[in-house]
C-alpha cells in the first residue's frame, strides 16, 4: 500500500467499496496490479465473511424468535398450568363442599329417621299404656256390675223368700178367719194363686 494519502473510507465498508478503492501513484511505489489483486483478494474474503455474518444474524435473528417462541409457549403453559391447578384446587374443593353437603344431609335424614323412630316408640309405648289403663278399668267396671248384679240377685233372692214367708202368713190367717164358718160353708180346697205367680198348697 501506497505511502501517499489516501481517502477517508466510510465506517461501514462493503466488498464493492474495497473493490473500486483507487490509489495514487508515487515514485518508487507498489506495484498497481500486485496491489488490485490483493484488494480483490480481500475484497472477496470480506464478502465471504460479510456473508457469513449477514447468515449469523439471521440465526441470530431465529434462535431469537425461536427463544421468543419458547418463552410465549412457556409463558402460555404456565398460565394453563396455573389455569389447570386453580382449576383442579377449585373441582377439589367444591367435591369437598358437596360432599359435606351430602354428608350433613345423610347424617341429617338420619337423625330425622332415630327422632321419628323414638317418637313412634313413645307412641307405641303410651299407647300400650293405654290399652292396659283401659283394660284394668273396663275389668274394674265389669266387676262392678256383676258384683251389683251379684247384690241385686241376692237381694231378690231374699225378697222373694220375705214375699212367700209373708204369703203364707196372710193364708194362714185367712185360714184361721174362716174355720167358724165350715159347717155353713165348705171351705175351698182349690189351689191358690200365692202373690207374684207362685204355686203355694195349704198345708
Amino acid at each position: 500500500m501506497a505511502r501517499g494519502a489516501v481517502p477517508l473510507l466510510p465506517m461501514k465498508l462493503t466488498p464493492l467499496d474495497i473493490q473500486q478503492q483507487q490509489f495514487r501513484t508515487a515514485l518508487w511505489g507498489f506495484d498497481s496490479k500486485e496491489v488490485d489483486a490483493f484488494l480483490e483478494l480481500i475484497a472477496g474474503e470480506f464478502e465471504r465473511l460479510v456473508r457469513e455474518n449477514n447468515a449469523v444474524r439471521d440465526q441470530l435473528r431465529q434462535r431469537e424468535s425461536d427463544i421468543e417462541d419458547y418463552r410465549s409457549r412457556e409463558e402460555t403453559l404456565k398460565e394453563t398450568m396455573v389455569t389447570a391447578t386453580r382449576m383442579s384446587d377449585d373441582i377439589r374443593e367444591n367435591a369437598k363442599k358437596e360432599a359435606d353437603i351430602v354428608v350433613a344431609r345423610a347424617e341429617a335424614q338420619g337423625e330425622q329417621i332415630v327422632q321419628n323412630a323414638h317418637n313412634r316408640l313413645v307412641r307405641v309405648l303410651e299407647d300400650l299404656d293405654e290399652l292396659k289403663r283401659q283394660r284394668a278399668q273396663l275389668s274394674a267396671s265389669l266387676r262392678s256390675v256383676l258384683d251389683s248384679h251379684t247384690q241385686l240377685l241376692e237381694a231378690m233372692s231374699e225378697r222373694s223368700e220375705a214375699v212367700q214367708t209373708e204369703a203364707f202368713g196372710i193364708v194362714r190367717h185367712i185360714d184361721r178367719a174362716a174355720r167358724p164358718r165350715e159347717k155353713k160353708e165348705p171351705l175351698d180346697r182349690s189351689p191358690r194363686k200365692p202373690i207374684g205367680g207362685m204355686t203355694t198348697d195349704k198345708k
